[in-house]
């Protein structure tokens, strides 16, 4: 049993230092003034619908704004949520919402909630690189399934099923997908669901990206019928409408996962953050046209990545994923050195290591974080050392 001074043996593989060392470099070239385009972090570069930004909270006209609200969240927030999801393809009732402190502390509460010390989640990779760190440290493991690289060529189910054991109890979903920016296509759509039938297990839908789809959109996994059963999802604001910084979000599922979520809820965070709560009811409610605007925007940004990196055109979501392979020197054996020569170049971009064991060659890089006009000038810098 731990004790001083011994931690958890839950948190053995985890660091703040998500990334990599680069960053600390990043931070020593910014300070002596030189130009660094931060490309590695999935943040967003415009500020909230104006009804939503913090400068329009005053107590003089939101009486109670720094009271604690309801663990549930506030019924504002749950209305907009709930009309949200109607507009996404099938309304969730209120008593099964819970609003979260972003999608981070959600799928936290979520793994807390469902997985016991020991559990297996098939984990398909690349992945967003926090997310196996947020199973770890419940005690369970994450099991990396090589797929969302190459979904249009892999056997989905047949990669899934190679990696179910008696302990697998859950299978994690992220599209659109961070870090390829790719759409699963419906067959692959249809084997996550088929895998998770017949062998029993919670579908975690991560749905950040949910609002960032560049083409015709889809109506989301987990409004099918044949999930209702399974299926715990989760959404943030931080994405569609640029309040990463507020640490908004909801999660739902049956009613008595949503109980079961709000019992955990109330003893991690208790609830979110009452001020940003009302800026999220306000972004659900008032932010259509800044959404539709911020998905041309985005779109446009992702494709001249695409373009310069000789890769095919973002589905969704806020980044790319490639192989640095080709721009590899003599001897080099994983993408650290390139992502070095990219940082002396103004561009820093995050190890694909960071998303999977088996991307030590691959390179993530955001399109979202910067104006266009900068980041134009970030994939200028780029393209000087792609072809050096």
């Amino acid at each position: 049993m731990p004790r001083p001074p011994d931690f958890s043996t839950h948190i053995g593989s985890l660091s703040s230092r998500v990334f990599s060392g680069l960053a600390a470099k990043a931070a020593e070239l910014r300070a002596s003034g030189a130009t660094v385009h931060m490309l590695s972090v999935g943040d967003t570069f415009e500020e909230p619908p104006p009804s939503a930004r913090v400068d329009t909270l005053t107590t003089d006209t939101l009486p109670g704004i720094h009271k604690y609200a309801p663990p549930g969240g506030l019924p504002i927030l749950l209305d907009a949520a709930s009309d949200r999801t109607e507009r996404l393809g099938r309304r969730v009732p209120t008593d099964r919402l819970q609003i979260m402190s972003g999608a981070t502390a959600g799928l936290s509460v979520i793994t807390e909630t469902l997985l016991d010390v020991g559990d297996e989640v098939l984990l398909p990779s690349p992945f967003w690189p926090l997310i196996r760190g947020i199973i770890a440290k419940r005690g369970a493991t994450p099991v990396q399934v090589p797929l969302m690289h190459a979904l249009a060529e892999m056997d989905v189910e047949a990669a899934l099923e190679a990696k179910v054991t008696d302990r697998t109890v859950a299978l994690y979903v992220n599209t659109p997908h961070n870090p390829t920016g790719a759409v699963a296509p419906a067959a692959a759509e249809d084997a996550f669901v088929r895998v998770a039938q017949r062998h029993d297990l919670w579908l975690i839908f991560d749905e950040a990206y949910q609002d960032l789809h560049f083409g015709e959109p889809r109506a989301p996994l987990w409004t099918r019928d044949d999930v209702q059963d399974r299926y715990v999802a989760c959404h943030t604001l931080s994405k569609s409408y640029g309040m990463a910084g507020a640490r908004i979000g909801y999660a739902h599922g049956s009613a008595d996962v949503t109980r079961a979520l709000r019992g955990v809820q109330a003893f991690s965070t208790y609830s979110a953050p009452t001020p940003m709560q009302v800026s999220g009811a306000r972004a659900l409610n008032d932010g259509d046209e800044f959404l539709e605007r911020r998905r041309e925007l985005f779109a446009v940004a992702g494709n001249e990545t695409a373009e310069v990196l000789g890769i095919d055109r973002p589905a969704g979501g806020t980044f790319l994923f490639f192989d640095a392979t080709p721009y590899f020197r003599d001897g080099e054996t994983d993408a650290l050195p390139f992502l070095d020569r990219c940082l002396d170049a103004g561009v820093l971009m995050t190890p694909g290591a960071a998303c999977g064991t088996d991307f030590a060659s691959w390179v993530r890089i955001c399109f979202t974080s910067e104006p266009i006009d900068e980041h134009r000038d970030a994939l200028e810098r780029l393209a000087g050392v792609l072809r050096a």
